[in-house]
């Protein structure tokens, strides 16, 4: 007894009693069928709650599955990324390696002739002739009575261009 529910015990019970009514005619027959419809609808109710519970399920899975879809993404890119660093390190010692064998050689950069320039012809120039200087006077020792010479003054001469 302790395997069945009081329920089901109940629900036991109830049908016994409804056959025992209707054998002496006593009960009517829409109690019966009251009985037969809920136990339909329980068994209806009992089906649609499985189908709940199957879709249930398979969302479920469907996201324990696209989220170990995405970790195993997830660990391919870091794997690919891991892979590229690594080749990345690999050539970067062999770029050093040959820098330690071959002397750094500068680049010798050729500089570009400047352009001539033009020649212009060259004009002849005149010479002028040279101003004549001015005389300059000793200094004297001037006496009282006598009187300080005059300053001779030249006269300009006219320049002519040949």
């Amino acid at each position: 007894m302790s395997n069945r529910t009081k329920e089901e015990i109940r629900l036991e019970y109830e049908t016994d009693y409804l056959e025992r009514l209707a054998a002496k005619g006593k009960t009517d027959s829409i109690k019966i069928e009251e009985n037969a419809t809920s136990e339909e609808e329980r068994r209806r109710k009992v089906k649609e709650a499985e189908k709940i519970q199957i879709e249930s399920a398979q969302q479920i899975q469907e996201a324990s599955a696209a989220k170990v879809q995405s970790e195993l993404d997830i660990k391919n890119k870091q794997e690919f990324l891991n892979k590229e660093v690594l080749s990345l390190i690999d050539e970067l010692k062999v770029l050093k390696a040959q820098l330690e064998k071959e002397p750094a050689k500068r680049k010798i950069s050729k500089k570009k002739a400047s352009p001539k320039r033009r020649t212009t012809t060259k004009r002849k120039i005149s010479k002028k002739k040279a101003s004549p200087k001015r005389r300059t006077t000793t200094k004297r020792k001037i006496s009282k009575n006598k009187a300080s010479p005059k300053r001779r003054t030249t006269t300009k001469r006219k320049i002519s261009k040949n």
